[in-house]
């Protein structure tokens, strides 16, 4: 018997009341089957978009990929998009995991430190094409555009403690919002290529990290004194 199949023995979960239209239910998850459940979904709507456009999966499609009665996806979802934003908040985790995670071999400038995070979000999203259908392309919805500015404004956060860790860094007003301004210039560069290429390429990469770099020597000196240890 399967992890999902002694879970359901469990009495069944009731939906929220008073949940917000499009945000993944919050009650299910609060028992093992819920948990279980939850997670086959997300898993099940992230490999559906690794084949198939945004606009070509449903609730239903997702149930039946993650094997889980149809009824039962709206315990959890109570539309697609709400599927949706679960699947970008899960991304959106890892990548903010990924930005406060230490750089090996520490970096002797923050040029080497926003090189090294540039490129390795990069070939995350080329890693994972049903982030770059979510974030990068055109039929992005309203709500997991919201989640992608949230979760943009906490990497910056997470960067900008990235870079006091391994540097002495300068008062600057409104730092945390530039850099999320940087953030936001390297997506958008990313999203033409995408929207070219079908993914980012190492030239865009690149270039999104020159107009990076570029924009943050507007406030930043070229030399920063490393932090000992």
């Amino acid at each position: 018997m399967t992890d999902m199949q002694k879970a359901d023995e469990v009495e069944a979960d009731g939906m929220a009341d008073g949940d917000e239209e499009h945000a993944p239910r919050k009650a299910p998850v609060r028992r093992r089957r819920g948990q279980l459940r939850l997670k086959a979904l997300i898993e099940a709507t992230d490999a559906l978009l690794v084949d198939h456009d945004v606009s070509e999966v449903g609730l239903y499609q997702i149930a039946e990929k993650a094997g889980v009665p149809p009824a039962s996806i709206y315990h959890f979802f109570p539309n697609k998009e709400a599927a949706l934003i679960a699947l970008a908040e899960e991304h959106l985790g890892i990548m903010l995991a990924n930005t406060r995670r230490e750089i090996e071999p520490r970096p002797a400038s923050w040029q080497e430190l926003i090189a090294a995070r540039v490129r390795a979000s990069g070939a995350y999203y080329n890693s994972h094409p049903p982030l770059m259908k979510l974030f990068l392309g055109a039929s992005i919805g309203a709500e997991v555009r919201k989640r992608d500015m949230a979760g943009t404004l906490a990497i910056a956060q997470g960067r900008a403690d990235l870079l006091a860790r391994y540097f002495v860094m300068p008062a600057i007003p409104g730092w945390t919002a530039k850099l999320a301004n940087s953030l936001a210039i390297a997506d958008g560069i990313w999203a033409l290529s995408y929207s070219q290429h079908g993914h980012i390429t190492q030239e865009s990469i690149e270039e999104s990290l020159r107009a990076a770099i570029a924009y943050l020597r507007c406030f930043l000196p070229e030399w920063i004194e490393p932090r000992i240890g």
